[in-house]
């Protein structure tokens, strides 16, 4: 029987790896289901309104094996090294399949040298089944029928936690035009404090689209924050709004001013406060 957990789902094998491993990481996942050994894979089975690392070490405790995808990008992975970190202080066996031909250092180092190691020189579907065989060993089951790695009918998922859902995109592109017009009212008009402003309103947003665009590493693991700065973002647009509506005139003063003036500092100031006072 395989472990359940908190959330109600049983899994057999949790998988440990970088996204910039997801391809492979996604294959090994795909050809251990379909032997029938259930995976929690990061972050695919984290259920919507939980905390990212609770959901981690629930997994961890409740599946029984850890296949490690371990490459120099895990390595240098704090978020892996807890991973390992944890499954080791509970007991867990943990399959490490190098895809590449280097050694664990510093902290997986440690961990490492008591594990199954497993080399991987391709992902072909023989390859594969290695992979599956040596993971049903690890669990101590048995299967009824010969491992078979089809791949066919693969398709690479998007593992990351937050889809790219093109509606999300178009309204976090319609506050770019409110703080947008901020920076231009503020070059237009020569006041510096509505560039500022400009910028001020927009670091919400540009937050949303480094981590929708995945400029950072390890993404998914700051979803969280990406829903954060998305409220943020728009309760900056709501307030842009107003500040517009309540600078309209002044920026229709200054423009109107500048249009009739050169550089002068002392010939603006005067036809400035003249219309200021009608």
């Amino acid at each position: 029987m395989s472990s359940e957990n908190h959330y109600g789902e049983k899994h057999e094998v949790f998988i440990s790896y970088s996204t910039k491993n997801s391809d492979i990481a996604n294959k090994i996942c795909y050809a251990l289901e379909q032997n029938g050994l259930k995976c929690w894979i990061a972050p695919r089975n984290i259920p919507s309104g939980t905390v990212y690392i609770d959901a981690i070490a629930e997994a961890i405790k409740s599946t029984k094996i850890i296949v490690l995808i371990f490459s120099k990008y895990s390595q240098e992975s704090k978020y892996v090294s807890n991973e390992i970190n944890m499954a080791f202080s509970h007991n867990k066996p943990i399959l490490s399949v190098n895809i590449e031909n280097i050694l664990p250092k510093e902290e997986l180092e440690y961990y490492l040298k008591v594990t199954q190691w497993l080399p991987l020189s391709s992902d072909s579907e023989e390859e594969l089944e290695k992979v599956v065989n040596d993971a049903y060993e690890l669990c101590k089951q048995k299967k009824d029928t010969p491992v078979s790695v089809d791949l066919s009918n693969y398709k690479q998922e998007d593992l990351s936690g937050h889809k790219k859902d093109r509606i999300s995109l178009a309204l976090l592109a319609i506050p770019v035009l409110y703080w947008a017009s901020f920076i231009y009212m503020g070059i237009v008009s020569a006041k510096k404090l509505w560039v500022l402003m400009g910028v001020l309103y927009a670091i919400p947003l540009l937050m949303c689209f480094l981590i929708y665009f995945q400029v950072i590493d390890l993404l998914f693991l700051l979803y969280p924050m990406f829903v954060l700065f998305l409220l943020m973002s728009f309760m900056f647009w709501i307030i842009a709004i107003i500040h517009g509506l309540v600078i309209r005139n002044e920026f229709l003063t200054r423009k109107s001013v500048l249009r009739f003036t050169s550089s002068n500092d002392e010939i603006f100031d005067y036809l400035y406060n003249e219309y200021i006072e009608l």
